[in-house]
């Protein structure tokens, strides 16, 4: 990765806690301020790298998003649409390994190992049919994340009553959490299953991921 967009992701993770801070604070307090600043910290740490670039539409859908932010604040929906952030980005995440599972298709799993580990990798025995198992099993798991926070959804936007603190905190920060656990319990499964063939570290896998995402977005139509 270019040394001079180190500086930008450090910047990212260190204010990226303030999210769930001013989340769970605005939902426990009551306060549209603070779940507005949530969502303004959000779409701007999103959108930062191209906002850096003076690109106009970067900075027009940056001032769109806030505009509609601002109007859904002033009708008392800002809390409502800080709570559907996590259920649109875990069913976004679903319907992405989710695709890939038709005919014809690359399964989402098989292609991280292509790209980070090689197509002899993924040629090993027993490699492709595992790596098609866990793209259903990362489908399912965050399609059953998505109907849980769509359940809190409901239960405030019907006005069923106010959230306990253990469910807001859940909202905000358990259903990321739950991401790196099952990443770490599936890697760990994956080397006593497939202990036949050499494994990389989680750390240098982590970091891989991390390097070469830009390959791991590209969807190509390959017949597994």
């Amino acid at each position: 990765m270019p040394v001079r967009y180190l500086p930008l992701r450090r910047v990212t993770l260190a204010l990226l806690p303030l999210y769930p801070v001013l989340a769970i604070g605005g939902a426990v307090t009551h306060r549209p301020a603070l779940a507005l600043a949530a969502l303004l910290l959000l779409v701007t740490l999103w959108m930062l790298p191209r906002l850096l670039t003076g690109a106009a539409r970067a900075w027009l859908g940056w001032g769109a998003a806030i505009l509609v932010m601002l109007g859904m604040a002033s009708i008392g929906l800002a809390g409502g649409l800080l709570d559907a952030v996590p259920l649109i980005i875990l069913a976004g995440l679903a319907l992405w390994f989710g695709s890939t599972l038709r005919a014809g298709r690359e399964p989402r799993v098989a292609r991280f190992i292509r790209v980070l580990e090689g197509e002899a990798q993924l040629a090993q025995p027993g490699v492709a049919r595992y790596a098609r198992g866990v793209t259903v099993f990362w489908t399912a798991l965050l399609a059953l994340q998505a109907l849980v926070l769509a359940g809190l959804l409901a239960h405030r936007l019907l006005l069923v009553g106010p959230l306990p603190p253990w469910a807001l905190i859940y909202q905000h920060v358990g259903g990321y959490l739950l991401i790196p656990l099952a990443f770490g319990m599936e890697y760990a499964f994956r080397r006593w299953h497939l202990r036949h063939i050499h494994h990389s570290g989680l750390r240098a896998q982590a970091l891989q991921m991390m390097q070469r995402w830009p390959q791991l977005l590209h969807d190509t139509d390959r017949h597994p």
